[in-house]
């Protein structure tokens, strides 16, 4: 309706097998929050589960967040916090600090991404390290450094452990 409150959006429908897909067409821009799917007659709780191996298709721009992500303090210098519910994207910004280096990634519990949750880190200045430790399984064990405009890209296993997806140095 477009009017910036919480809305939902339902559908009550018989299942069919030869058309078993759900349809929603929105135009506009909308955040989409917890989906929830309810079979039967129960009602629709918000937030009560999120949609995870249903699946679902998407057309048009997703957008993902993009943040700084800034280095640690000296004491705990290879450490460091990528901030959560900023996004997905993190340039690190080493305030033009040379060789940096990642060995853990939001060590402390509450700082955790959830299980699964993929992030980029990119790197505009050559010569950051993100080293291949008990926390960040690095493919081949090779340690990456960065180059001028280079990436890498890790999953969550929701705790203080990480592991490479791809990079581009």
């Amino acid at each position: 309706s477009g009017s910036g409150d919480w809305e939902f959006i339902a559908m009550s429908a018989l299942y069919d097998k030869d058309a078993p897909y759900f349809y929603f067409s929105i135009d506009g821009d909308v955040d989409v929050t917890a989906p929830t799917f309810v079979y039967g007659s129960a009602p629709a709780t918000p937030g009560a589960s999120l949609m995870s191996s249903s699946g679902a298709k998407m057309a048009g721009t997703l957008s993902m967040g993009l943040a700084k992500a800034y280095p640690p303090p000296e004491e705990t210098k290879y450490y460091w916090v990528l901030p959560k519910n900023s996004g997905n994207y993190f340039e690190v910004d080493t305030r033009g600090e040379p060789s940096k280096t990642i060995i853990r990634l939001n060590y402390r519990t509450a700082d955790r991404f959830p299980r699964g949750t993929v992030v980029t880190l990119l790197f505009g200045e050559a010569g950051h390290r993100v080293k291949d430790s008990g926390y960040i399984k690095l493919k081949g064990g090779t340690d990456f450094i960065s180059v001028e405009n280079s990436a890498i890209t890790l999953i969550s296993h929701g705790s203080a452990s990480w592991t490479e997806v791809s990079r581009n140095a």
